[in-house]
């Protein structure tokens, strides 16, 4: 249930100020949220989108990329217009809107066994929410691989993090299409990462560009 199921409607954004402003990469901005209206809450699902508005500039759909079991509301923002370059260039204490959640949100009632999740760019930015809902409830879930490839490591999101999941029981591995002389990891495609793993017939979570999805889907199908 969103904040507009108990009796505020949907159109109407809450206030939210910016309490805190991570770079991920060049072009790339993880913000946490927290909302001034006493009361305001937002529940939502892994896989869930809001809409964020900036005032003066206009509205956009924003993946959320923190998990429900946690406090903060985050989202990563990557540059690519209008609104997104107008969420970039505000600062900690400055105020947005936010509408939602919209969208199904991940099936996590079917997602009970071994589960695989495949991130490639910024729609690694939607999986994290899933993952840390995982790594929360750890005992509700089987084996749990996380494949994840980027254009470059500089391209990468939340490398700081990548250890906590594995201390959660997770198999986390890591790629780029161009490495660099500091790069020590894997240069490849992500489906060159889903042979690492042992896996049995389970469930997969897979965000990315389209030609990496359906590789993907094809890779955990053959298997």
């Amino acid at each position: 249930m969103s904040a507009a199921g108990r009796g505020r409607s949907e159109y109407i954004p809450m206030q939210a100020e910016i309490v805190d402003i991570d770079i991920e990469s060049s072009n790339t901005y993880l913000i946490t949220l927290e909302f001034t209206e006493e009361g305001a809450d937002l529940q939502y699902l892994p896989g869930q989108f809001v809409m964020v508005s900036v005032f003066g500039i206009g509205e956009c759909p924003i993946s959320i990329a923190s998990s429900p079991t946690r406090r903060s509301l985050e989202l990563c923002i990557r540059r690519a217009g209008k609104v997104t370059s107008g969420i970039m260039d505000c600062l900690v204490g400055d105020v947005v809107g936010i509408r939602g959640p919209y969208g199904n949100g991940f099936p996590l009632d079917r997602m009970s066994r071994d589960v695989v999740i495949a991130g490639g760019g910024s729609g690694f930015a939607t999986l994290r929410s899933l993952i840390n809902y995982i790594a929360d409830r750890r005992e509700q879930f089987g084996h749990v691989a996380v494949a994840y490839g980027a254009r470059t490591p500089q391209d990468l999101y939340f490398m700081q993090e990548y250890r906590s999941w594995q201390k959660a029981g997770m198999d986390v591995a890591v790629t780029v299409d161009i490495g660099d002389d500091l790069w020590k990891g894997n240069v490849g495609l992500v489906t060159g990462l889903i042979d690492r793993f042992e896996l049995t017939p389970g469930t997969a979570a897979i965000c990315g560009p389209p030609v990496m999805i359906n590789a993907v889907a094809a890779k955990l199908m053959d298997r």
